[in-house]
């Protein structure tokens, strides 16, 4: 019998989703960081001013920080049968995902959607240890922040900014509760 019943031995096994940043969410920051960065480089050996070599090196280091930004080949967020992934922070397997909730932040008329997960254990505890960031990523833009639960725990709790990603925070939530049936 094939029908749509989950319990069902043959039921097909919950589509996966994986999204990137929307490419226009980096690209002022990345490509006017780079233009602004490497025209006053040029000024600054032109004219020997250090000012200008101190304002070339804050607008690369700005370009360089949202560099991941544009990155559309990398998935930053992967929803499939082996965990939750992002990047920058790597592997979270099902079992350390206890609760999730999506929410809405407004700045006048903008919606800013926040998805936030609430971890069985520190993250650090429940990480996979394949694909843990190397210490370059670590200093660049991510759109997850780790927080305080509620009783104290330490980084027990991700706050994920939706807005910069591809996929519909709806989309998000839908695959994240075909896996987390409880939530």
């Amino acid at each position: 019998m094939s029908g749509s019943d989950p319990f069902e031995e043959n039921a097909p096994p919950p589509a996966a989703l994986a999204t990137t940043y929307q490419r226009q969410a980096g690209e002022m920051m990345v490509y006017g960081g780079a233009f602004f960065g490497l025209f006053f480089l040029l000024g600054g050996f032109m004219s020997g001013t250090w000012g200008l070599f101190a304002l070339s090196a804050a607008m690369l280091g700005a370009a360089f920080y949202f560099y991941p930004m544009i990155r559309t080949e990398r998935a930053q967020l992967i929803i499939e049968a082996k965990g939750f992934y992002l990047d920058g922070l790597g592997w979270l397997p099902w079992t350390g995902i206890r609760d999730v909730r999506m929410y809405d932040r407004s700045v006048r008329t903008i919606r800013n959607a926040h998805l936030e997960l609430h971890l069985a254990a520190p993250a650090g505890d429940i990480l996979m240890p394949e694909d843990r960031p190397d210490s370059v990523r670590s200093m660049m833009a991510t759109t997850w922040s780790l927080k305080k639960a509620a009783d104290g725990a330490a980084n027990s709790r991700v706050v994920i900014r939706l807005e910069p990603l591809r996929a519909s925070p709806e989309e998000i939530l839908a695959a994240m509760r075909r896996y987390l049936p409880g939530a």
